[in-house]
């Protein structure tokens, strides 16, 4: 769907607080509104979200194509190769004595970068202080 075309609206369902069914196609809520159910019009943003209007042009809700993604952490044993992979996010870069792990996954990629900023961003509890040097948090989708 490309940006700034509308789509009429002909089924709409919530399967869950998080996901709802539109003409077919799952998508994941992100900003919620009463009644999703009530909506008539989907409009692709300049963000690439999907937004949904309502007979009152006052409502709206923000949606996103449900996907799979994995939020994963990198630590690298080298040090310079950290500083070459923090330049270019260069996936060739990670060797095999480079750890990566799973930490969590998600079904958009707003709800990945919430996730990683809870690492990266300074005044998050969960702050990591290898963050940027020696350790990455970076999110694949999964295809």
């Amino acid at each position: 769907m490309a940006k700034g075309k509308k789509t009429a609206i002909k089924e709409i369902k919530r399967i869950n607080n998080e996901i709802v069914l539109i003409n077919g196609k799952e998508y994941v809520i992100i900003e919620d509104e009463k009644n999703i159910e009530e909506a008539i019009t989907m409009k692709i943003s300049s963000h690439g979200n999907r937004i949904l209007r309502f007979e009152d042009l006052r409502r709206k809700a923000t949606i996103d194509v449900k996907r799979e993604i994995k939020v994963i952490k990198i630590t690298f044993t080298d040090s310079h190769r950290a500083s070459r992979f923090k330049k270019s996010y260069d996936q060739s870069i990670i060797s095999l004595s480079d750890k990566e792990e799973t930490i969590a996954e998600a079904s958009s990629h707003i709800k990945a970068r919430k996730i990683i900023s809870n690492f990266t961003f300074k005044k998050s509890p969960n702050y990591d202080k290898q963050s940027g040097k020696t350790v990455f948090y970076i999110s694949q989708e999964i295809k």
